[in-house]
């Protein structure tokens, strides 16, 4: 675990935090994804992100910094929780139609 704000985190939250801060400088923000890839492209570094997300996301209406950075924030949350995405239930039934 990440200690952050007094209290606990999600192992990575750290490093996502500094990424989701740096989207506004793109040269930086490929660079600090670069450096911490071992922890931001594993499920951990994904739970961790979407924590940061939604820490910024609420604040953005209130706090100008992270208005700024809100959509770009909302594109990283989509791109987190991609992998744990519910796929919709496809039935298919197994029997053929019969013609009478």
């Amino acid at each position: 675990m990440d200690w952050e704000g007094w209290g606990t985190a999600p192992s990575g939250y750290d490093a996502a935090n500094l990424y989701l801060h740096s989207l506004p400088v793109p040269d930086l923000a490929e660079r600090v994804r670069k450096e911490f890839s071992h922890i931001l492209d594993t499920s951990t570094g994904r739970v961790g992100e979407l924590t940061a997300c939604t820490e910024i996301l609420p604040a953005a209406p209130r706090v100008p910094f992270y208005a700024d950075l809100a959509d770009a924030v909302r594109g990283r949350r989509e791109t987190a929780a991609k992998p744990w995405r519910r796929r919709p239930n496809v039935c298919v039934s197994s029997r053929s139609a019969r013609s009478t």
